[in-house]
C-alpha cells in the first residue's frame, strides 16, 4: 500500500514539474516575442552620424521606427554637424566611442581598427559592391546603410529651346556626345552667358573614360594610366573651349544656383542631397539622366559597431534594423528628404516615388553600377599630393601638361602606399 501511494505521489510530482516547465516555456516565448523579438537586448546605445538638417531628420525618423519596434532599447542620437571625422577620432582616443557610427567607404580604412568585424550576407543587398565598399583587407567593418550615387541633371527648357533631343533616360551618352551637346547649349557672353555644363570634376570623369585612381588591388596609383590622362585632357578641353565656366567666372559662385537660374544646361555632379532643394523649385523644367560614359562615383555609407561597445547585442540589432528592415529603409530613402538610395531592393520603389515625374531610376541604376569610392589609409597625405593637379595643370589654375604632372603625382602616391 505504501509503495502504491509512493508511486502516485511521484507521478503527481512529475506532472506538476512538466506543467511548470511548459508554463515557463510559454512565458519565455512570450517574453522573447515582446518588443520585436529583441531577446535579451535592452538598455541604451549611442549612435553618431553627420548630415544636413534634412538628412538628420530622416535618420531620426528611422531611429523612432526602431524604438517603436524595440522599446527596451533606447538610442541616444549624437548628431555631429561639423568636423565629423575629427570629432569621431577625438571620441575614440578619449574612450567615449559611440556604440554605432555612420562611416563612408572612403573614410573606413582610417577607422577600421576601432570597429568590430561583421559577418554580412551580400545577397541581402541590391548589389554585392555595397558590402565590398565596407571592407578593408577582405574584412567587413560596417553594414551598408545608404547609397549616394551621382547622376546628371538636365535643363529641359534649354534642350527644347535649342532643338536638342532629350538624352536617353537609361543609356549614358558618350563623352563625345556630352561635349557636342555642351557646345550646342553654350551661348552668349559675360554675366548672361549660358554654359553647357558646370566645371567638370576629375573624381567623376576619370571613370567615364574607363580609368580609376588606383589599381584593382589598391596597391598602386593609376593616375599615370592612358585612361586617367585622357579624362584629364577632356576636362581641360572643356575649359579651353569655354563650354564650362573658367576659374575667374566660377569664383565665389554657386553652380547649382546657376543651373536653377538657367545658365547651365547639364549639371553633372548631381547627388540625392539636392532632391529636397529641387522639390521646392517652380517654373523650371528639369530631369535626370545617367552620368556620361558610366562615370560618376557612388558614396556608400555604412553603420559600424565599436570594438568597445558595452551593449554590443543591442547595437547589432540596431544596425540590422536600420540596414535591412524595409520600413526603416523606406524612411531613409523614401520621404521628402530623400537622404539617398536604399540598400535593399524592396525599398527602392519608395525612393523613386519621392519625385514621381522625374527619372529617379537613374539613381537606382547608378547605385548598382557605378564605381565605389576608392579608399586608402593615408588619405590626408595622398590628398596633399593630389593638390598638385589643381595647382600646376589647367584642370585648376596651372599651365603644365597633365601628361607631365599625372605620372609625377602617381609616383609620389606610390611612395606613400609603399610605406603602409
Amino acid at each position: 500500500m505504501m509503495k502504491k501511494w509512493s508511486l502516485i505521489v511521484l507521478s503527481l510530482l512529475v506532472v506538476i514539474a512538466l506543467s511548470a516547465c511548459s508554463g515557463n516555456s510559454e512565458s519565455n516565448s512570450s517574453s522573447s516575442n515582446s518588443g520585436g523579438n529583441s531577446g535579451a537586448a535592452k538598455g541604451k546605445i549611442t549612435f553618431a552620424f553627420w548630415g544636413a538638417q534634412s538628412e538628420a531628420d530622416a535618420i531620426k525618423q528611422a531611429i523612432d521606427n526602431f524604438q517603436k519596434t524595440y522599446p527596451d532599447i533606447k538610442v541616444e542620437s549624437q548628431w555631429i554637424q561639423k568636423d565629423y571625422l575629427t570629432k569621431l577620432q577625438t571620441m575614440i582616443a578619449g574612450g567615449t566611442t559611440p556604440d554605432v557610427m555612420l562611416i563612408s567607404g572612403g573614410d573606413l580604412p582610417g577607422f577600421a581598427n576601432a570597429f568590430q568585424e561583421l559577418q554580412i550576407d551580400k545577397s541581402l543587398f541590391s548589389s554585392p559592391s555595397f558590402v565590398d565598399s565596407m571592407s578593408v583587407d577582405g574584412k567587413v567593418y560596417a553594414e551598408p546603410f545608404i547609397i549616394k550615387p551621382k547622376v546628371m541633371a538636365i535643363n529641359v527648357d534649354l534642350f527644347q529651346k535649342n532643338n536638342i533631343p532629350l538624352p536617353s533616360q537609361t543609356v549614358p551618352m558618350t563623352t563625345e556626345e556630352f561635349k557636342d551637346i555642351s557646345q550646342k547649349l553654350t551661348s552668349g557672353e559675360g554675366a548672361s552667358k549660358i554654359f553647357g555644363s558646370e566645371p567638370l570634376w576629375l573624381g567623376n570623369w576619370i571613370y567615364s573614360f574607363g580609368g580609376q585612381f588606383y589599381t584593382d588591388d589598391l596597391s598602386k596609383s593609376a593616375l599615370d594610366s592612358p585612361e586617367a590622362i585622357a579624362a584629364a585632357e577632356f576636362i581641360v578641353s572643356t575649359k579651353q573651349e569655354g563650354i564650362v565656366p573658367n576659374d575667374s567666372e566660377k569664383q565665389g559662385q554657386n553652380m547649382m544656383n546657376w543651373y536653377l537660374g538657367g545658365r547651365i544646361g547639364m549639371f553633372t555632379d548631381f547627388g540625392p542631397w539636392y532632391l529636397p532643394q529641387m522639390a521646392d523649385v517652380q517654373n523650371f523644367k528639369w530631369d535626370l539622366v545617367p552620368f556620361p560614359g558610366n562615370g560618376g562615383s557612388k558614396e556608400v555609407n555604412g553603420l559600424a559597431l565599436s570594438k568597445s561597445s558595452k551593449n554590443a547585442e543591442a547595437a547589432k540589432l540596431f544596425i540590422s534594423h536600420m540596414t535591412q528592415n524595409e520600413e526603416a529603409q523606406k524612411i531613409i530613402g523614401g520621404n521628402k528628404n530623400a537622404y539617398g538610395v536604399p540598400v535593399i531592393p524592396s525599398a527602392t520603389s519608395a525612393f523613386e516615388a519621392v519625385a514621381p515625374n522625374k527619372n529617379m531610376a537613374a539613381f537606382v541604376l547608378a547605385a548598382e553600377k557605378q564605381h565605389t569610392q576608392e579608399a586608402q589609409k593615408s588619405t590626408n597625405e595622398i590628398n596633399n599630393e593630389m593638390k598638385a593637379i589643381d595647382d600646376t595643370t589647367p584642370i585648376g589654375i596651372g599651365t603644365k601638361d597633365v601628361k607631365e604632372v599625372f605620372p609625377q603625382v602617381a609616383e609620389k602616391i606610390n611612395n606613400i602606399l609603399q610605406q603602409n
